[in-house]
């Protein structure tokens, strides 16, 4: 059941990533939030064209970064990658396949370097394990449903707490923060068929979970991620809480201010 779980919170934390950029691009020059995510892009789109060319595909054109175009005035500034594909079906699955798994074993490389303070602060509340942690399996009925919804809002309440008692002059602290959330949001396509990302997750958690049906020493593994896991999704909901709540502000203070319409 965990393997289940674990493919519902992987699917949330890809549509989460593709809600906080369009959030992002909404409230700022996309270009802006383009290179604030760059070291996420970096690794995504290089695995991405490694993918590509191991399939036969042809790269056109790749650019990490976008350009104004003069003509419409616009500035989206997001990364483009072109690529003739050679296998229809399979070229783009495997190229999105390969970018998911650069990501997420960023995502667990920077963890092992530098995540120690900040999840053993989300983890711990006055030095006791708290309930910070999602579900691992899914609901079977109504009211468990209901119960990890409400457990959605602890977890929201203990990352606001978890960024008010983390040392933040510890310089390990803010870089993993940073890149964590970076490579978090570019699991999600970036100006490519979202279909094959959406089958390359199950590829990922269907390998997984065959993998533990063989080793239980896997599923082990599987639980001390869980942690990280939790704190990956936590945060990008927390993140996107936060700016639609901005965004919210910014555009009634705009209306009250008489420069909007409603």
């Amino acid at each position: 059941m965990i393997y289940a779980a674990f493919t519902i919170w992987l699917f949330g934390i890809l549509f989460l990533g593709i809600g906080l950029c369009r959030v992002w691009t909404s409230m700022a020059r996309p270009s802006w939030v383009h290179w604030a995510l760059l070291p996420g892009t970096v690794v995504s789109e290089m695995a991405y064209i490694f993918g590509c060319l191991i399939t036969g595909g042809e790269i056109r054109r790749a650019k990490l970064l976008g350009s104004t175009d003069a003509r419409r005035k616009s500035d989206d500034g997001e990364p483009t990658t072109e690529a003739t594909q050679k296998l229809k079906v399979i070229g783009p699955i495997v190229a999105s396949l390969l970018a998911v798994v650069a990501c997420g074993g960023a995502i667990i490389a920077v963890h092992s370097l530098l995540g120690e303070p900040v999840i053993r602060e989300f983890i711990t509340s006055g030095g006791l394990l708290s309930r910070a942690s999602l579900p691992r399996e899914l609901p079977g009925g109504w009211n468990a449903f209901w119960t990890q919804i409400a457990g959605q809002v602890r977890l929201l309440k203990r990352m606001g707490e978890t960024c008010g008692d983390i040392e933040w002059l510890d310089w390990r602290v803010a870089l993993f923060v940073y890149l964590s959330t970076c490579f978090a949001v570019r699991l999600a396509p970036i100006r490519r068929d979202l279909r094959a990302t959406l089958a390359a997750v199950v590829v990922v958690a269907g390998v997984i979970a065959l993998i533990g049906a063989i080793s239980t020493k896997f599923t082990d593994l599987l639980q001390k991620l869980w942690p990280l896991l939790t704190y990956i999704w936590t945060s990008l909901l927390f993140l996107l809480v936060l700016s639609l709540l901005i965004r919210g502000i910014v555009s009634l203070a705009g209306v009250l201010a008489g420069r909007k319409k409603t």
